[in-house]
Formats: C-alpha cells, sequence, structure tokens
C-alpha cells in the first residue's frame, strides 16, 4: 500500500474533523472534507480465496476509488483510546486480474471493472498523537479486511472456465467461484501500526475543533 493510502484513507476509516455532531455527551460525529477525494493504487493483492478444490488468486494493479462523503462517530474509552465507527461511501474504476488454479490446471484472466457506488461501514479502536507534521493514528484494534462490490466480466468469464473444469472435477461450484470475485475481501493493514494525517489534509478550524475533543477524551 502506498503512503497516500495509509496518510489519508486509512485515517479517514478510523478518525475524521471538523463537521462536529454529538449524539452523546462524550460521542462525536466527525468529517474531513480534504479526505473526500480520488485514491490511486491504494491495494494490488487481494485476499486469495479457496473453493473446494479451486484457488483464486485476485489483484488490482490499476484502480482508483473516489471518497464520495464519509462520517466518523468517536467515543473515548479512557487512557487515549478512541471507538471509532465509520461509514463511507465509494466509487471507482480500475483492472481486476486473476490466476485460477484448479488441480494441475491453471487460468489467468483480466477484465475491466466498476466499483458501483456504495457504502462501507467499519468498527474499530485507535489512539492519536498530535505532533508537528499532524496526527499520529495507532489502531489499536480494526478488521482484518473490508468487503467491496465490484462489477465486472471476470465472474461470468471464471463460470465459463470453472463449468469445462467441472466436467473433470464434478465438485467443484462455479456459481460460488462466479460470486466471490463479485464480493472482493480487501485486506487491510494489520493493528498497531501508526498513521499519519498530514497537515495538509486539515484546516486550521478542523485542528482547533479535534484538539479540543482530543483534550476532553484524555480527561476520562
Amino acid at each position: 500500500m502506498q503512503r497516500d493510502f495509509c496518510r489519508g484513507l486509512l485515517g479517514l476509516l478510523f478518525l475524521s474533523v471538523p463537521s462536529v455532531a454529538q449524539n452523546e455527551p462524550d460521542t462525536r460525529v466527525v468529517s474531513f472534507e480534504r479526505l473526500n477525494r480520488v485514491y490511486e493504487h491504494l491495494i494490488d493483492d487481494l485476499a486469495p480465496m479457496r473453493i473446494g478444490p479451486a484457488e483464486v488468486m485476485l489483484r488490482s494493479p490499476e484502480h482508483a476509488v473516489t471518497v464520495i462523503r464519509h462520517a466518523a462517530t468517536l467515543r473515548p474509552v479512557g487512557d487515549g483510546v478512541f471507538e471509532a465507527g465509520v461509514e463511507l461511501e465509494i466509487a471507482g474504476s480500475g483492472r481486476i486480474d486473476a490466476e485460477v488454479a484448479i488441480g494441475s490446471l491453471e487460468s489467468r484472466l483480466s477484465q475491466e471493472l466498476t466499483v458501483p457506488r456504495q457504502t462501507l461501514h467499519l468498527e474499530g479502536a485507535v489512539t492519536v498523537r498530535r505532533g508537528e507534521e499532524g496526527y499520529w493514528i495507532v489502531a489499536e484494534r480494526m478488521p482484518d479486511a473490508v468487503q467491496v462490490r465490484i462489477e465486472s466480466e471476470l465472474g461470468t468469464q471464471l463460470f465459463t472456465v470453472c463449468r469445462q473444469m467441472a466436467l473433470v472435477l464434478v465438485s467443484l461450484d462455479c456459481a460460488a467461484i462466479e460470486r466471490a470475485v463479485t464480493l472482493i475481501r480487501a485486506p487491510l493493514p494489520e493493528a498497531g501500526g501508526e498513521y499519519l494525517i498530514g497537515m495538509e489534509d486539515t484546516t486550521e478550524e478542523e485542528r482547533r475543533n479535534f484538539d479540543r475533543f482530543l483534550v476532553q477524551g484524555s480527561r476520562r
């Protein structure tokens, strides 16, 4: 993953300012307007899939994802830790490559893809450290992957290849393979990593509001 992802989108997944709305006394719903933008080359290798005797390796070497809107709900739980729930609306396009292995038989396929407009929901926990460069975020708890729905002709191609191989391997579930490349698992960085939201991604008003929120959260 590129540095832009760590600085921008990962921060967006768990931390946003300053459109502050208050639901509970210590809870804020916030967003960063500058993080609503286009991100390129976020992920190369996708999570491999095994369906019966079939193994499918996916890559997306070319893609661009637009963050249309986002909202993060943050709640301090003590010792500088914040529970975080995020709603993220995205859309995009690119290319997806697949390597399919069924026994000794292998196929390589490539297709253009579309990421239809959709909303992702994530939950986790973070700590935040204010520095000269911006806000350093440590992911204390986060999902290992997020499911993203895509549209391409890859599923149809795989289904055709699978049906040919099913003449020999009757245990193949071709419909499941086709579904698996429609709802893909995009891996997220492991918990414990530290990521930066830079000053260039914030405004003075955003920093002022967020610094105030961090001070309030540290008093718990």
